[in-house]
């Protein structure tokens, strides 16, 4: 009866054993695979979700260095291309390259001498002209105390009587143009009392010579720019005197109108004068600041006309900012041709 017993319990213990055993092997088959431990035996870190960090999408605090050399390459690599092209240039036909502007194109060049200097200023100054002229060799004492004047003096005379002789209105020193222009040259280039005295007699008997003609005369480089530049300064003291005071212009108005035609009838004659300058290639900018100048000095000339038909307080301030804008002029000449040189002159006469 024991033994019976004995004998069921043992059979039901193997068969909950069994059970459990076959429960146990089904619950393995679906559980996850375990995770193998790390060297230092430290939890796994948890796994992220998503694809691994690429090459273009760096993960962490590399991602901008990456970024930064991939634009740095690419950058070069953009330079080297566009360096081995040809260039636009290069691509260009002859037909379609940039010719470049004929010098001064854009300046008027040879106006009518109306324009910038009166006849009848021109007319009053050849007279002034001869008598500081013959003050010069009243005596060889006189010329050379005066020898460096009379250079400034002819080369200036020069160009009075060519704009005289290429003027649009008929004046009375026209026709004798060409004669008093020859016997100017030919005393600029006196080297001593003697031609000298000679050559101012000439220049005066010239204004009534009628030998040459008028119609061959032509702008062109015909006195010489160093006597040329010297005198402006001289001119310039002489034009400002009367500044001083309306009452002053009201009597200088006359000489003033003068020396301003004379000024640009300078410029005008300079204009082909560049290659005697310290900058012979900058024919452009010599000629625009030789046109710049001689419209300031025709504007002077203006400016002290009008004030001598209406003298007025507004008339006398317009004629010294004319003569401002004209020394400006010059200031802006030298500043590119002469810096080293003033131009302003005490000298007085």
């Amino acid at each position: 009866m024991h033994s019976a017993t004995r004998w069921s319990w043992l059979t039901a213990s193997v068969v909950v054993v069994g059970l459990l055993a076959v429960g146990g092997m089904v619950l393995c088959g679906c559980a996850p695979a375990p995770q193998e431990p790390t060297g230092t035996g430290a939890p796994s870190a948890p796994q992220v979700s998503g694809p691994p960090p690429t090459a273009e999408e760096p993960a962490g605090e590399e991602a901008p260095k990456m970024e930064a050399e991939a634009v740095a390459e690419a950058e070069s690599k953009a330079a080297e291309s566009k360096a081995a092209e040809p260039s636009e240039a290069a691509e260009k036909k002859p037909s379609e390259e940039a010719k470049p502007a004929p010098a001064a194109a854009d300046l008027d060049l040879a106006p009518p001498v109306s324009k910038f200097a009166p006849a009848e200023d021109l007319v009053a100054q050849v007279e002034g002209y001869v008598e500081d002229l013959e003050k010069t060799v009243e005596s060889e004492e006189d010329y050379k105390d005066s020898a460096e004047k009379i250079a400034k003096y002819a080369n200036t005379f020069i160009l009075i009587a060519l704009a005289l002789g290429i003027h649009d209105s008929d004046n009375q020193f026209k026709a004798a143009a060409p004669a008093m222009l020859k016997a100017a040259q030919e005393l600029a280039a006196a080297k001593d009392y003697d031609s000298a005295k000679a050559g101012v007699a000439a220049v005066k008997a010239a204004t009534t010579s009628a030998e040459g003609d008028a119609a061959e005369l032509k702008w062109g480089k015909l006195a010489s720019l160093p006597e040329l530049m010297k005198a402006v300064p001289l001119i310039n003291t002489k034009m400002k005197r009367p500044l001083r005071s309306e009452s002053r212009l009201q009597k200088g108005a006359d000489d003033m109108a003068g020396y301003a035609a004379v000024l640009a009838v300078i410029a005008q004659g300079s204009l082909d004068s560049c290659g005697d300058t310290e900058k012979p290639n900058e024919v452009g900018k010599w000629q625009a600041l030789c046109v710049e100048m001689r419209e300031k000095a025709a504007a002077v000339n203006t400016a002290v006309r009008k004030f001598s038909k209406a003298a007025t307080p507004e008339g006398f301030e317009a004629t010294k900012a004319a003569v401002e804008a004209l020394n400006k002029s010059c200031e802006a000449c030298h500043e590119v041709f002469k810096p080293d040189v003033s131009t302003t002159t005490t000298e007085e006469e």
